[in-house]
């Protein structure tokens, strides 16, 4: 165990206090690991870069990380994963996810256990089963190297592991996962609630139009109002433009939520009378 991992260790007592985190260094050599290998942070203004190193020195610094199965959790891994979490806090007014995380990494997928309830008819079963990352409120992350890897190589697929669970860790912060994370009145709520709700409907729509194009929402989204909300964050910070030309209500709500406006950082794909 490296100096710096013994010195974060002792600070864990006081870390897992509610509401507590720390400030971290933001370390020089972890600036070209994330030109390198996160395609967000080249995307990123000079502003943005200078919030976006106090966030991940402070994740890095105050998360408790363990690796599942004796996995070694490297401080590239740390890095990587912080960055991709810290994302979503680029624009908000806080600079945590509700007090320090505990972050456990697989090295592939995660192995559950437990009864459950499964399919149309919530059967209960107690096979075990394997997700790609899972979040507890006042618990931990769960996550899968291989998945946080992947979404990394290939961020247009819009299937990111750690966005998704973070996006879970902010709904889960006013103590409910219903897909409506801590918003400022009631107005607000409301309109939120309106706009998910007609977005969500349109993913669990057995009969689709044929003549319109794929819903950019997987079908994941319609689970459940938390899983809605988890999957239409990772698809609004990967394929802005698409999302916003689908569900242009639902993308103005999840901007003013998030405080930031991806589809003026990415280029888009399929510009308007690019196939004219």
């Amino acid at each position: 165990m490296s100096l710096r991992d013994r010195l974060l260790r002792r600070l864990y007592g006081w870390l897992d206090r509610p509401g507590r985190t720390v400030p971290g260094p933001f370390d020089a050599p972890w600036e070209g690991l994330l030109d390198e290998r996160d395609p967000h942070w080249r995307h990123l203004d000079d502003d943005e870069r200078d919030r976006m190193r106090r966030l991940i020195g402070s994740f890095v610094a105050s998360t408790r990380w363990e690796g599942a199965r004796d996995f070694e959790v490297t401080d590239e891994m740390r890095v990587l994963v912080a960055s991709q979490a810290c994302l979503l806090l680029l624009g908000l007014d806080h600079d945590d996810f509700g007090g320090p995380a505990r972050v456990i990494v697989h090295p592939s997928t995660v192995v559950l256990r437990g009864r459950r309830s499964v399919g149309v008819g919530r059967v209960e079963t107690s096979a075990p089963y394997r997700v790609l990352g899972q979040a507890h409120h006042r618990g931990p992350v769960l996550l899968s190297w291989a998945s946080v890897r992947s979404a990394l190589r290939s961020p247009g697929r819009a299937q990111n592991v750690v966005h998704h669970e973070f996006a879970h860790r902010l709904d889960m912060l006013d103590g409910t996962v219903d897909g409506t994370p801590p918003l400022a009145d009631p107005g607000a709520r409301r309109r939120w609630s309106e706009v998910c709700t007609a977005a969500y409907e349109s993913v669990r729509d057995p009969d689709p139009d044929p003549g319109e194009p794929p819903n950019v929402l997987r079908p994941y989204a319609g689970t459940n109002p938390g899983e809605f909300f988890a999957v239409a964050t990772e698809v609004f910070l990967a394929r802005p433009h698409e999302l916003r030309r689908q569900h242009p209500e639902l993308y103005g709500e999840l901007v003013g939520y998030y405080r930031q406006d991806p589809a003026t950082r990415l280029a888009d794909p399929d510009p308007p009378g690019a196939h004219e």
